[in-house]
């Protein structure tokens, strides 16, 4: 009896998770499907697909804390174990890179936001040990277990130059457009400062010679207002855009696969949530059955 109340007990708790893993799969899968693929150069503001290459920043790679690997991004978990018989793993230490990183779609790059998102990595490794240091070892990422009380360590890269495909909310990046701005106007003013006979005949109003406090600050205003104009003019793919967790609550996701593989992979998960539905309802079928009785 007691062990048809915990059978019952575990079976509705894997019924709940499987509808809500099979719903949030099937759910990502449309997405996937359902949203145009987009090109950076033309891709419209709001929920899009991009697909490309991982780029990092200004050309400098991150480095994995764990095994030093050059990446984009990264995130690590060091896990140890109890002594007693049976005893499960039990997270000490785990982190997850922030630092954004560029997507580029032959000439075209945007800026991408990891925080909030569900990443598939390029590369996954675990691997045991009493230090950090990645064994050269490995069969299919995994490594043996060195001894009962080692630690495991499990860290997921994504490399540089791997194939993304991202599903999220591009914006113009506000900030990044501000401190540009702030940048031009100040090489403007150097450049115009280099001619101080344009410089004093535009902004000496009251000809002396020289530019004092106010007409100074004429000059910072006419600076700002001619790079807003330039920036105006600019097509949209020449402005700073950034992909990032969209704000509606929908799906975002990074994956270091082509789209294609990534919708497939999602209806196996769908399809893997389904089959655990079914499994834990014909369970809790069998164990109300046996409390009946």
């Amino acid at each position: 009896m007691q062990f048809a109340f915990i059978l019952l007990l575990s079976s509705l708790a894997g019924l709940a998770f499987g509808l809500y893993s099979f719903f949030r799969r099937w759910r990502q899968q449309r997405l996937l499907e359902d949203t145009p693929q987009a090109r950076i150069r033309s891709a419209p503001q709001g929920y899009v697909k991009l697909s490309g290459h991982a780029v990092p920043v200004s050309g400098k790679a991150l480095r994995a804390p764990l095994s030093g690997r050059a990446c984009v991004w990264w995130k690590y978990t060091v896990g140890s174990r109890g002594e007693g018989p049976g005893s499960r793993w039990c997270p000490d230490e785990s982190d997850t890179s922030t630092e954004p990183f560029l997507l580029a779609d032959q000439a075209d790059q945007c800026l991408v936001d990891p925080q909030g998102a569900e990443i598939e990595p390029s590369d996954r490794r675990v691997w045991y040990g009493e230090s950090p240091r990645m064994p050269t070892f490995s069969i299919f990422g995994l490594t043996p277990l060195a001894s009962s009380r080692a630690n495991r360590y499990t860290e997921a890269v994504i490399l540089p130059d791997a194939q993304l495909s991202v599903l999220g909310e591009l914006r113009t990046d506000p900030g990044s457009v501000a401190h540009s701005l702030d940048d031009e106007a100040a090489a403007t003013l150097s450049a115009w400062k280099a001619d101080q006979k344009t410089l004093l005949k535009r902004f000496d109003k009251n000809h002396d010679g020289r530019i004092d406090q106010d007409e100074w600050q004429q000059a910072r205003l006419a600076a700002r207002a001619e790079v807003q104009q330039q920036q105006l003019c600019q097509p949209p793919e020449a402005r700073l855009n950034v992909i990032r967790q969209p704000t509606e609550g929908r799906p975002y996701l990074i994956a270091a696969l082509p789209c294609a593989q990534l919708v497939r992979k999602e209806a196996r998960r769908a399809l893997g949530g389904l089959a655990l539905t079914l499994l834990c309802l014909l369970a809790a079928c069998y164990a109300m059955a046996h409390l009946r009785l």
